[in-house]
């Protein structure tokens, strides 16, 4: 047997009065739902979640936490290591805190972080590409499992609940993972559109199960699990039979029969970052956040589960001074990499976010170029017949393009203390430069809300485009032309199709744009 009263008195700090409480709304849940503790066997994805028929549900000894009074040294480590092939920072206790509100906050840093406040403990030590994790102090075994909470909502990062127990006699790792953003395995387009539900019990042998949500929710509309909501994420791990089921927001996601674990394990809880970038994406972003309103753990009784104390390292922990000692406020999350320009500056690179180009004409641009050009022939030529105005116009404008379009993105675009607002670090934009932004993981029915101080005149431009990057679906543009620098908005909402959006900032022909403070959020 995994559970006894005793190994849980030992093992788990439980909140007895919440978990009452909890346990009673559970059971009223299960009534009003008409799904009883006895349920049936013929779980399927696409189910409402219930418990298999004839198991015994432990409520009394239930682990609940909602971080009401931030990380209890007493169930949790907080995790200070990094796993894989090490070229990431790998999870640090300075990313893991709480709120007055009670939820824990864990901070991933991406490829672009560059405040330098943490340090990573992987092979990157400059504080990018590093997570946050927490492990329970006790042990766990067959049970539901499940968390409530806010995805980190850009590809790169892994959002992850798991339980993990590496077998030192047989060399097994006994693990079942719920991990975010999925895809890869479904369609090849990583997205939180899916989720991925993997059981191991040795590295070679496990069963990974990459779910469409929508498709299994049958669901017409996109589901998109970063949308800034709370979404409930859990799986029931039984050895009798064997059979781990998953589920997203009370719908089964997947069920595994093979290669289910059958050894006690520590539950973790974290965002990380992969070195294999196929597997979650590129962490093109700056910093944002995971966030969790509460976990649960309630034990099945009757369930064979092998006894086993997974060992954790005092080295690859965080020691007592280093938990959270006072709430932090919610952070409103800018989605924009380096919207004040300093670091490009500092460190004279394109890069961290901002790319520099040269760009095409538009439309307007175009003809405003071209009848430029027809007056100027006209009055060179002024008896030229229509046929012969025709031809050296396009001949000369061809030419004009091509010398345009032959300007290095530096001689229209740099950097520079003194150009932004107040004298500030700002962005310098001329005769055609643009600079661009790609904000990842934004779908269907996302709002946005894009604000940024500019001087003179140019195009800010939101593109939706798909998961390529190739096909604009839809484009939002306001045209600015200011003598001083002036506070602009730009609201959007993401169409259907959309996976991502390009945030372009471009200055017109024959003009100049100068740009300070971008900052976008998205909800």
């Amino acid at each position: 047997m995994c559970y006894t009263e005793k190994t849980m008195e030992d093992n788990c700090l439980l909140k007895n009065k919440l978990a009452v409480v909890i346990a009673l709304l559970m059971i009223l849940c299960l009534i009003l739902s008409g799904c009883d503790v006895d349920g049936t066997t013929g779980i399927k994805a696409g189910d409402a979640i219930k418990f298999l028929d004839g198991v015994t549900v432990d409520y009394s000894n239930m682990f609940f936490d909602d971080f009401t009074d931030g990380v209890d040294y007493d169930s949790w480590y907080i995790g200070k290591q990094a796993w894989g092939a090490n070229e990431n920072g790998g999870v640090i206790p300075e990313n893991v805190n709480y709120t007055d509100e009670g939820v824990l906050i864990l901070s991933g840093n991406g490829g672009y972080y560059t405040s330098g406040d943490v340090q990573g403990v992987g092979a990157r030590k400059d504080g990018s590409l590093t997570g946050g994790a927490i492990i329970s102090k006790f042990v766990t075994g067959p049970g539901r499992y499940q968390v409530k909470m806010k995805v980190l909502p850009r590809l790169g990062a892994c959002s992850a609940m798991w339980t993990y127990c590496f077998e030192q006699s047989t060399g097994g790792n006994h693990e079942i993972d719920i991990e975010l953003p999925g895809g890869k395995d479904h369609s090849s387009v990583i997205s939180f559109e899916n989720v991925l539900n993997t059981n191991y019990i040795t590295v070679e042998m496990n069963e990974s199960q990459d779910v469409n949500v929508s498709s299994v929710a049958g669901s017409s509309d996109t589901i998109a699990l970063n949308d800034g909501q709370w979404h409930t994420f859990g799986f029931d791990w039984y050895t009798n039979p064997e059979m781990v089921v998953y589920y997203v927001d009370g719908i089964v996601t997947a069920v595994s029969k093979i290669f289910v674990p059958y050894v006690q394990a520590r539950l973790w809880l974290g965002v990380w970052f992969p070195n294999n970038t196929g597997f979650v994406g590129d962490a093109n972003f700056e910093s944002d956040i995971m966030s969790v309103d509460y976990i649960q753990y309630i034990p099945f009784l009757d369930q064979p589960c092998q006894e086993y104390d997974p060992a954790i390292s005092s080295s690859q922990v965080a020691a007592k001074e280093e938990y959270p000692m006072a709430p932090v406020s919610t952070a409103v999350v800018n989605k924009i990499s380096n919207g004040n320009f300093e670091y490009v500056l500092d460190h004279n690179t394109e890069g961290y976010g901002w790319t520099f180009d040269a760009r095409y004409l538009f439309a307007d641009e175009s003809n405003k170029i071209r009848n430029e050009i027809r007056e100027q022939v006209s009055a060179e030529n002024p008896n030229l017949s229509a046929q012969e105005l025709n031809k050296i116009v396009a001949e000369r404008y061809r030419a004009k393009e091509k010398e345009i379009l032959s300007v290095g993105a530096r001689e229209m675009c740099y950097i520079q203390n003194g150009l932004g607002y107040h004298e500030s670090c700002g962005a310098y934009i001329s005769d055609l430069g643009l600079l661009r932004q790609v904000i990842d993981g934004v779908y269907a029915d996302f709002n946005l809300n894009l604000q940024f101080k500019s001087k003179g005149i140019g195009k800010i431009i939101l593109q939706f485009e798909t998961e390529s990057g190739l096909s604009i679906i839809k484009e939002e543009i306001l045209d600015v032309n200011d003598t001083q620098y002036t506070l602009h908005t730009l609201a959007a909402k993401a169409p259907q199709g959309t996976r991502q959006v390009t945030v372009v900032v471009a200055s017109v022909y024959g003009g100049e744009l100068f740009i300070d403070d971008f900052i976008l959020n998205i909800n």
